[in-house]
């Protein structure tokens, strides 16, 4: 997790309301407040209470991830790259998973050709 926690900055995310309220199968109003904590999001929803929210499970959190394996300027780094982001693998959406594979796959590809 460090890895990807030194070259990844949620606290440069823009998180919105209707943001969260998607991740977490709500109406937006019902969303009081959220905080941004170390590693998680911390969100109060009305009638549930606290609520915590992987950054992982953030768009944002997936592009920066597609960043960081286009970035990559050789195989040896690619892979770097690739084996922390399966570490944490049970920490994504399966579809961010499915998307962020793809890209490693294209430039795999890219870098080997």
């Amino acid at each position: 997790m460090n890895f990807l926690r030194r070259r990844i900055n949620p606290n440069n995310f823009v998180i919105t309301r209707k943001q969260l309220a998607k991740l977490s199968k709500c109406d937006p109003s019902r969303i009081l407040r959220w905080e941004r904590w170390k590693y998680v999001l911390w969100v109060h929803i009305q009638g549930w209470g606290g609520y915590f929210i992987s950054y992982r499970k953030l768009e944002q959190w997936i592009a920066a991830c597609s960043t960081l394996i286009r970035s990559c300027r050789n195989i040896t780094e690619l892979k770097v790259v690739w084996r922390a982001i399966k570490k944490e693998a049970k920490r994504y959406t399966p579809e961010a998973l499915a998307r962020l594979e793809q890209i490693w796959q294209q430039r795999t590809e890219y870098l080997t050709s």
